[in-house]
């Protein structure tokens, strides 16, 4: 069995410091259990789920195959605020076609520490041919992210990175 990356004691010991530096008394009631909680919490978020092999077919389709809309969600590196995108994979395929579940869970599997949005976009598109091997591809993300939302500037604007190869 693999070893966890995570290490939920520490992570736990971290979000009581934050709270007690917040003035927040940590033994209330009301975030006794917020430490556990936050740590289970960032776990899950950067855990991607586990993958089956990748299943590949031989490819007779010349045209370009998209899956649009698939969202995911990870925190920003420098506030580890939530981040929530919604991703748009294409390719055009080589000798072999992958099974269309591919495309969201190459999307999922990237998502394993913060990072920042245009780091994710290139990782997509670096996996997708790592696995498929197309003759060319497309990653295209529309990010929603809570550090703009509610600090600095307060936009509700998107953020948009793309990446062709």
């Amino acid at each position: 069995m693999r070893q966890s990356r995570f290490n939920m004691q520490k992570m736990e010991r971290g979000v009581r410091l934050l709270l007690e530096g917040m003035g927040v008394d940590a033994d209330d009631a009301d975030f006794r259990n917020t430490p556990r909680r936050v740590a289970k919490l960032y776990k899950e978020i950067l855990s991607p789920r586990p993958q089956n092999s990748t299943v590949a077919f031989p490819s007779v389709y010349g045209g370009m195959i998209v899956l649009r809309h698939h969202l995911v969600h990870t925190v920003c590196p420098h506030h580890l605020l939530p981040v929530e995108m919604e991703v748009s994979v294409g390719y055009i395929p080589g000798a072999k076609t992958i099974g269309l579940s591919k495309l969201a869970r190459i999307a999922e599997s990237v998502l394993t520490k913060p990072m920042k949005q245009e780091e994710f976009t290139d990782m997509v598109a670096y996996r997708l041919h790592q696995i498929a091997d197309p003759k060319g591809s497309g990653v295209y993300v529309v990010g929603r992210h809570g550090c703009m939302r509610h600090r600095g500037v307060h936009t509700r604007g998107d953020v948009v990175t793309t990446t062709v190869r």
